[in-house]
């Protein structure tokens, strides 16, 4: 259990430090930006572990 919190503290840093890059980044601070900003890390931090257990299921046996 402690592996997965891990693994949720360090996609949510990852997640944030990338943010905050975009945010330095950007010259106009849209809630359109950040909705899709959300929606990209959103699912893609979602896809990564089921896609981590998927493969491991079929490596496995």
């Amino acid at each position: 259990m402690s592996d997965i919190i891990w693994l949720a503290i360090a996609l949510a840093m990852n997640a944030f430090a990338v943010a905050i890059g975009l945010a330095a980044k950007s010259s106009r601070h849209t809630l359109r930006l950040a909705i899709l900003a959300a929606l990209y890390f959103g699912i893609a931090q979602g896809v990564m572990p089921l896609m981590g257990y998927l493969l491991g299921a079929v490596m496995l046996g």
